[in-house]
């Protein structure tokens, strides 16, 4: 049975902007080898303070079979690019549940 999920997140603790870069080519490469990169967007924004980050989000509802077994593989995949890419920044994962907001 499969689920449908909002995948939302951010990176901070980034250095500069081409490491920022560096980080999006990285994560767009984990989204093609979860079959998932023609439905997230990735990019890099600048915050209030003028630091750098990286964020992305599903462009609609991800349908995923067994989610339960699927979402620890997912996080920890996630931290282990961001952590190969940038020992320093600092990865959030952030989910929706868009079935039980109805």
């Amino acid at each position: 049975m499969s689920v449908n999920i909002d995948l939302a997140f951010t990176v901070t603790g980034v250095a500069d902007e081409p490491h920022a870069w560096e980080i999006v080519r990285a994560l767009q490469q984990l989204m093609d080898e979860e079959d998932i990169a023609n439905q997230v967007t990735i990019g890099v924004a600048v915050d209030d303070d003028g630091a750098y980050f990286v964020s992305g989000d599903s462009d609609f509802p991800l349908g995923i079979s067994r989610f339960y077994l699927w979402q620890p593989h997912f996080e920890g995949v996630f931290a282990a690019t961001v952590a190969e890419v940038a020992a320093a920044a600092r990865p959030e994962i952030r989910w929706g549940y868009p079935d039980e907001e109805y």
